[in-house]
């Protein structure tokens, strides 16, 4: 073997909407790169982090849910997929027309099946969902999870190495995202929508970072959040600039947690009409068309 040479390469990690997908990839490689929310379809496109366990290097890549109608070309250069579904119901899921239409597309990759929520499950019977799941033939490895409580990840990190080829090493150690750093902030402002606004007011909200500085020894933001609707966006200020305040403080918080450092943030309120059916837009704003 040529010296150089470790396991290294693609894990994409997929599933249906709120079935704890970025929780996955935030486990598996110790980060908080990947928003979370409780609400359904918060991530929009691929999310990566780069982790290296061991004498390896895996570039796992959050996508957005299979219902999304996201283009799963991606599935022709990965090395291997975590397709993640609720240990109670992967049964009936894997026979949803659009995890089976999934399926067929990583006919020639390695799936490790993710039952995610096992806590919910008792330890004794776990093992019993396992074998159920083996049944269908399909998965090169199963593993109960519970990303949150840290449970499994161990195990599912073995499962995916095992389908990971030798190769030379595919980026620098100092990597640990493909993603821009302003995209990755706008994601976490994103997230925040969705805990204080209606849901159809955050889906049709577009973050739009125009600077990211040093001031002042803090790193200093400037964000716009974009609406498709000009009702929306006294929705979103609120009462007296309430609700924008709070959106604010909120997504502070969350960029210095993901980014270590102290943050200010700027919000600005823009209005730009139907931007959601605008496929120029949509692109812009970083959307999957």
């Amino acid at each position: 073997m040529p010296s150089g040479m470790i396991p290294s390469g693609y894990a994409l990690v997929a599933g249906l909407s709120n079935t704890g997908k970025s929780s996955l990839l935030n486990a598996l490689t110790e980060t908080d790169i990947s928003p979370v929310a409780l609400q359904p379809a918060s991530t929009r496109m691929p999310i990566t982090a780069i982790c290296t366990p061991g004498n390896a290097q895996i570039c796992f890549v959050d996508t957005p849910p299979l219902e999304s109608g996201y283009d799963w070309s991606i599935i022709d250069w990965v090395d291997v997929v975590v397709l993640v579904t609720d240990i109670k119901t992967f049964d009936r899921d894997l026979e949803r027309p659009v995890v089976k239409h999934f399926l067929r597309r990583t006919n020639r990759t390695p799936v490790v099946l993710a039952l995610g929520r096992s806590d919910f499950v008792k330890p004794k019977h776990r093992a019993a969902y396992v074998d159920r799941a083996r049944y269908t033939n399909r998965f090169t490895g199963i593993v109960p999870v519970t990303p949150l409580l840290g449970f499994g990840i161990t195990e599912l990190m073995d499962a995916v190495l095992q389908n990971i080829p030798m190769r030379n090493r595919l980026f620098p150690r100092s990597i640990k995202t493909l993603n821009s750093r302003r995209f990755l902030i706008s994601e976490q402002i994103r997230t925040q929508l969705f805990s204080l606004l209606p849901l159809e007011v955050a889906g049709e909200t577009a973050v739009q970072v125009e600077e990211t500085s040093q001031r002042d020894g803090r790193l200093y933001v400037r964000a716009n959040l974009i609406v498709s609707r000009a009702s929306s966006k006294g929705i979103l200020i609120g009462r007296k600039g309430q609700t924008l305040e709070h959106i604010n403080n909120l997504s502070t918080r969350a960029i210095g947690e993901f980014t270590g450092e102290e943050c200010r943030l700027d919000l600005w309120v823009k209005v730009r009409e139907a931007w959601t059916e605008n496929k120029t837009d949509l692109l812009e704003f970083g959307y999957v068309c």
